[in-house]
């Protein structure tokens, strides 16, 4: 049978928008979209390959039938759709092979590490996974130059990474005073965790100056970049009258913001005794 491979691409999307789950398509489009991106991807196509696999990620990615004989589960069917991209030296499924091994065996991380190393030379996004596969396999000490590097390209994960690494004394000699320096370059660069842990820091004085005002400002930069935890400390902030003014509207927003972002609200509310304002 022939396979349209821009269709089930097309098809793959809005599988992953969920329209498979909800029933705008029929189940014939998941056989469809499985069997015409395998094809596709053994045809040579890497994009093939990483749209399948975003597909077993997603919400439908139980309903599709197993691409590979081996089975198991949805995250081991996208793993190897990855892992198939990254062998065709697509730096984008090595990236997606690399992060899928988060919580997979060694053996695979030891591979996407290799498929890595190509991108590494010059990417900072491939240099900093090098690095995590590194600490995922032991070695800490051996991420360092790699998250290093990649920091000096600007990248902000590496950079938080170099903190954390610092601050814990993981493969190198514990040394808070050097790890608030990377948390301030990663803060810097945007990374939303940093933002977060800096707006922390001030909030409680651990390890910085104890300022609500400046602890408000670094929750509401990590909670516009995406980070939950964030957006929920402003609304209690709000709420409280902590370091900004109080106000019931605007905490209701940014616990709605919260919320959006997967914070489990209403229960850290409870767990706090107090009660959610309604916007």
């Amino acid at each position: 049978m022939e396979f349209d491979e821009s269709h089930c691409i097309d098809l793959a999307g809005r599988i992953n928008r969920g329209d498979l789950m909800i029933g705008i398509l029929p189940l014939t489009a998941a056989e469809e979209v499985v069997a015409g991106l395998s094809a596709a991807g053994r045809s040579g196509s890497a994009r093939a390959w990483t749209e399948l696999g975003h597909c077993y990620l997603g919400v439908s990615g139980a309903v599709l039938a197993p691409a590979f004989p081996a089975g198991g589960t949805t995250l081991d069917q996208a793993r190897q759709c990855f892992a198939e991209a990254a062998a065709l030296g697509d730096r984008d499924g090595a990236l997606l092979f690399a992060r899928a091994c988060a919580d997979g065996p060694a053996d695979a991380q030891r591979t996407a590490r290799e498929h890595l190393r190509p991108h590494a030379a010059t990417d900072p996004a491939a240099r900093y996974r090098l690095g995590l596969l590194e600490q995922w396999l032991g070695d800490p000490a051996a991420a360092v130059p790699h998250h290093e590097w990649a920091a000096a390209q600007g990248d902000a994960d590496a950079a938080f990474e170099l903190y954390v690494l610092h601050a814990t004394g993981e493969g190198v000699p514990r040394d808070e005073d050097l790890g608030r320096r990377w948390l301030l370059r990663a803060a810097d660069l945007g990374q939303p965790r940093a933002l977060y842990n800096l707006g922390a820091a001030h909030a409680t004085g651990d390890g910085f100056p104890a300022d609500l005002t400046l602890a408000a400002a670094y929750y509401r930069r990590a909670a516009d970049a995406g980070n939950p935890r964030a957006a929920a400390m402003l609304g209690y902030m709000h709420l409280t009258g902590e370091g900004v003014p109080e106000d019931a509207a605007t905490a209701a927003h940014w616990f709605d913001t919260a919320e959006d972002l997967g914070h489990p609200v209403d229960d850290w509310l409870d767990h706090l005794g107090l009660d959610r304002p309604h916007s």
